[in-house]
């Protein structure tokens, strides 16, 4: 790969990670109350999320945006404690540091930490690069066009195991299976219509439908098919040994040529696709006087990755029972670096989502509002329906607030548990002024006051114009 590529791929993927946000992080309003963006998103914020939302009122008829950003990144492979308790070395009396050497006691309080069955660490990002909502009395009109990319890297815990305790002399077994690498990097076109229903109804009081087309476009790929992996030894008389190591496993990837090192392609925004699609959004909202009701089907469809696929697969069993025999390094090593073939191509659900949820807002609670002043109120079920692309099939609760005790200046916080990320607490801000709105937001306040142990890093800013 030459230089001139190394830097143009660099300088892409900073104005992504700089850019960026995952799912339903691309409403950042609702970062800041847990996520709770089925209910929380308006203008072209609800593309991706729940499209019957761009039907709603939020102070102007058109809104418009350029690349709101956020990053959130997490791993419970190991926390920041942890690596500066162990791996930062000790003093060693002249300004400098020296080894630290690990006891029994810290090896266990090393992997007491490491969850069961694998550590997962994961990188979720995604930019709308310009959206657009346009909202009239009868209907709504929102198109947007995003980047999403979802990284995802399960290591097993056996690993952390044989690295702090090795062979054991009286035999022992470490199974990797696992372990696995999955990344992706896709664009979506979408174009989204909503209105009102013209119904009467007692309750309820309005019913907004919307519904989204979106053409995808892939531009990268990498998933691990199969992975089984295992080593162990034992005794086999007084003082000899049997050692055995195996494993099987199969990688497929694609992508455009700007990230095959073989070929010399140049950088482009809009480079041509390795894989292409197409997906749909369905949503509703039903308002019932003192609250309203909000629910979401999002990315309900496939991209066909057909371009530059290569299949890694490699397959090993050796078994040792004189270590005074020579060993072939090489076949071992040829062997986990694996062989490259031609693959055929493959398809790759969108990560499938269902959402419902609930919100009060104070405006049609005039006496309490007199008391309390201006607040929002969202409580939001998320459901992925597959594990395609970073999905979870885990269920996701959170509890959004967002209140005014100054009408330009929206305070919001909020908790959730489930999901990927289990328990989180988030908070954010906004300054929302005639024609101009921004927003900042984060997933885990606590990051903010005990850096020391924090396992995720997330930041969203944004700003939105309105008319």
């Amino acid at each position: 790969m030459t230089y001139r590529r190394h830097i143009a791929i660099a300088g892409f993927l900073l104005i992504l990670t700089h850019g960026l946000l995952g799912g339903d992080r691309s409403n950042i309003r609702g970062v800041g109350m847990a996520r709770t963006a089925n209910l929380t998103s308006r203008g072209f914020d609800a593309l991706g999320i729940n499209p019957a939302n761009l039907a709603l009122n939020e102070g102007g008829s058109v809104s418009f945006g350029f690349f709101p950003f956020g990053v959130n990144a997490s791993s419970n492979l190991i926390s920041y404690d942890i690596y500066n308790d162990y791996f930062t070395g000790v003093p060693d009396g002249r300004g400098g540091r020296q080894p630290r050497y690990l006891t029994a006691s810290d090896k266990e309080r090393m992997l007491e930490v490491f969850p069961d069955g694998s550590a997962t660490t994961k990188l979720d990002v995604e930019s709308i690069l310009f959206g657009l909502g346009v909202r009239t009395d009868s209907f709504a009109l929102g198109f947007a066009m995003k980047d999403r990319m979802s990284v995802r890297f399960d290591l097993s815990r056996d690993f952390a195991r044989l690295f702090l305790f090795g062979l054991d002399s009286t035999g022992s077994r470490y199974v990797f299976d696992e372990t696995s690498i999955s990344g992706f990097w896709w664009r979506e076109y979408n174009l989204a219509y909503a209105m009102r229903l013209p119904i009467k109804l007692k309750y309820p009081r309005d019913i907004f439908v919307g519904f989204s087309v979106k053409l995808l476009r892939g531009y990268g790929a990498f998933a691990t098919e199969r992975y089984h992996a295992s080593i162990a030894n034992e005794r086999v008389g007084l003082n000899q040994y049997r050692a055995s190591l195996a494993f099987d496993y199969l990688t497929r990837r694609s992508g455009i040529d700007l990230l095959d090192e073989n070929r010399n392609g140049e950088f482009s925004f809009f480079p041509d696709p390795a894989g292409s699609g197409f997906g749909i959004d369905i949503g509703y909202v039903a308002h019932y006087g003192t609250f309203s009701v909000h629910g979401s089907i999002t990315d309900y469809g496939s991209i066909k990755w057909d371009r530059n696929v290569v299949e890694t697969y490699g397959q090993y069993n050796l078994t040792i029972e004189d270590p005074f025999n020579d060993v072939n390094e090489d076949s071992v090593a040829d062997a986990f670096k694996g062989k490259n073939r031609k693959g055929a191509p493959f398809l790759t659900s969108l990560p499938t989502v269902l959402r419902v949820g609930v919100m009060l807002e104070s405006d049609s609670l005039r006496s309490l509002r007199q008391i309390l002043g201006s607040f929002t109120v969202a409580f939001d079920y998320r459901q992925g329906l597959n594990s395609s692309m970073g999905n979870t099939t885990s269920p996701r609760f959170a509890l959004g607030l967002e209140h005014r005790l100054v009408s330009f200046l929206p305070i919001r916080t909020g908790i959730a548990i489930g999901g990927k990320d289990g328990f989180r607490w988030s908070a954010g801000f906004g300054i929302e002024l005639t024609n101009w709105a921004l927003d900042i937001g984060t997933e885990n306040l606590p990051m903010l006051f005990s850096p020391d142990s924090y396992d995720m890093f997330s930041f969203a800013a944004g700003m939105k114009f309105r008319f």
